[in-house]
């Protein structure tokens, strides 16, 4: 049961009544009509008599145009009908015809059972189901992962559990760059430093990796194969291991942060499989050949100019596989979802025209570019000592941090602003810390559940101003979770738990619940609640304590 979507369809019968007795014109058609049905702001302080409506609307602003009065008129024989159904308490109408809609206390008491026996199903398949193919990551396994590519893990890992949720059949994809010159530099840099290890001194390329990341592969190839690749390390063996290390290292990390995938797509097979060759068959119609270079034209389809595919030494560009992968990836996907990096996002634009050039409709393809990270801690921007002007590996910010208040903390913005967290205050226990409020908040109400008797719904129970408030939060959820699986705006599930856990502790700060003549009732609100903050902040891949 969906308070918003009852009240929806009762006033979408009403209009469908007014049409049928010709009071709206007949160019009102049965399509469902675009207005606001809206809860309002209500502020803590506000009383009882205060407190007017559950929800508004401006329906008979937008069904004006087929109306011969005026909105006020309309809003009038929209409240009368409205009035008639015992789903509704009271329907006033404000001038210049608002409509503020009070919900009977009968239809929030069965809409709070409805919540308690769903459970982990409430708020589930809002939308129509699609199979969506969602990329993230994909960090080069050229060393460890990052904490850019954390918030790019935390977003995408997040929108993958909302869009199941929701209904949508979602393949978890990560992308390894196994194929590329990046790969050739990463093993010369193993290379040098695993003949170290051993006494050896090789003079380090300009271009090759420093980081204590190759030193620690290094050492596991040392640890593992003793000397085996010595004056051997250009063998397609020790580029094998590399890889197989720093990826089993990077899934590793990534299961520390409560991040899964279904796939691992390896850039090496499409060559091995003479996938791009196929691409490349695909995209001829499109290309033509310049200074020995093959170039796809994509500048006569909006792009700054024409992309090389194939440079003049024959070698593929990153853009070619990139191209291959995503022609395959549409094959068996409806819709395509990538989270990339803010460094990426000059590149939408060109991949986008390259699926036109495939014969995909480039809108089935979505981007979430997410912004940079910086970390804080005492007031002043953080860097491990041992690696001063690099980045923060992911596995020294869990070090510093749990995984739960990274990853909520990550999520409170929008991907495309910059974030600073804030190490101090994840980790701290008080209202500071919004995953610990929410955390201590669902612990709250375990405790309390712990100490009540059965739930049984007395229909008499006369609902405060702070319980209906609580109702009304939880009454929001089956809707944000239909908006973020069509915004991608996995920040307001966050925001949303910090909401809920307002409104639940407002209302418990004046309600007594244990040992009260309505505590089986009550338990209901209060259990309604643990389900829906446990539910909400599995979706984000965040732990529900039962006690802290």
């Amino acid at each position: 049961m969906s308070l918003f979507l009852n009240t929806k369809n009762k006033i979408n019968a009403v209009l469908k009544q007014l049409k049928d007795q010709q009071i709206l014109n007949s160019e009102f058609g049965d399509s469902e009509l675009v207005y606001s049905l809206a809860t309002p702001n209500v502020p803590e302080n506000l009383n009882s008599q205060q407190i007017n409506y559950h929800y508004a609307t401006n329906v008979a602003f937008i069904a004006k145009r087929f109306f011969k009065g005026s909105p006020m008129q309309l809003a009038n024989l929209i409240a009368e009908k409205l009035q008639q159904d015992p789903f509704f308490d009271k329907i006033d109408v404000a001038n210049p015809g608002f409509i503020n809609i009070v919900l009977n206390s009968q239809s929030l008491l069965d809409f709070l059972k409805s919540v308690v026996t769903l459970n982990e199903q409430y708020g589930a398949n809002q939308v129509k189901s699609q199979k969506i193919n969602l990329e993230f990551v994909s960090a080069n396994p050229t060393g460890f992962l990052h904490v850019g590519h954390a918030r790019g893990a935390a977003v995408g890992d997040s929108l993958a559990r909302i869009l199941t949720h929701a209904g949508h059949e979602v393949e978890r994809e990560y992308y390894i760059n196994d194929a590329g010159n990046q790969i050739n530099v990463l093993t010369q840099s193993a290379s040098v430093r695993y003949h170290k290890l051993f006494g050896i001194d090789i003079p380090m390329p300009e271009t090759c990796y420093r980081g204590d990341d190759i030193i620690w592969l290094a050492q596991q190839i040392k640890d593992k194969y003793n000397d085996k690749f010595i004056n051997q390390s250009e063998t397609k063996e020790f580029k094998k291991i590399c890889i197989e290390i720093l990826l089993n290292k990077i899934k590793e990390d990534l299961a520390n942060f409560n991040v899964t995938f279904n796939t691992f797509f390896s850039e090496q097979s499409l060559y091995d499989q003479e996938l791009i060759k196929q691409t490349l068959s695909t995209l001829q119609p499109h290309t033509f050949t310049q200074d020995n270079a093959l170039f796809l034209a994509t500048e006569k389809l909006g792009d700054d100019k024409d992309r090389v595919l194939i440079k003049q030494d024959g070698s593929y560009t990153y853009l070619l596989p990139d191209i291959a992968y995503h022609q395959i990836k549409s094959a068996k996907a409806e819709k395509l979802i990538n989270v990339w990096g803010a460094d990426h996002s000059g590149y939408i634009a060109r991949m986008k025209i390259a699926l036109e050039c495939l014969g995909v409709d480039s809108s089935k393809m979505d981007v979430l570019v997410v912004q940079l990270v910086r970390l804080i801690k005492n007031g002043e921007e953080f860097k491990m000592s041992k690696r001063a002007g690099t980045s923060v590996f992911l596995s020294d910010l869990l070090n510093e941090s749990s995984s739960d208040a990274v990853r909520f903390s990550m999520l409170t913005r929008e991907v495309n602003s910059k974030f600073d967290f804030d190490i101090d205050i994840a980790n701290s226990k008080d209202v500071k810390n919004p995953v610990f409020t929410v955390q201590y908040t669902h612990s709250r109400a375990t405790s309390i559940l712990n100490k009540v008797g059965t739930l049984s719904m007395n229909n008499q129970l006369s609902l405060s101003v702070k319980m209906q408030n609580l109702i009304m939060e939880l009454a929001k959820f089956p809707e944000l979770i239909k908006t973020i699986a069509q915004t991608y705006k996995v920040n307001l599930m966050p925001q949303y738990l910090i909401d809920l856990a307002k409104a639940f502790n407002s209302f418990y700060s004046e309600t007594k619940i244990v040992g009260s003549e309505n505590e089986a009732t009550l338990a209901y609100l209060v259990l309604a609640t643990k389900n829906t903050l446990k539910l909400g902040l599995n979706l984000i891949g965040v732990s529900a304590p039962e006690s802290m």
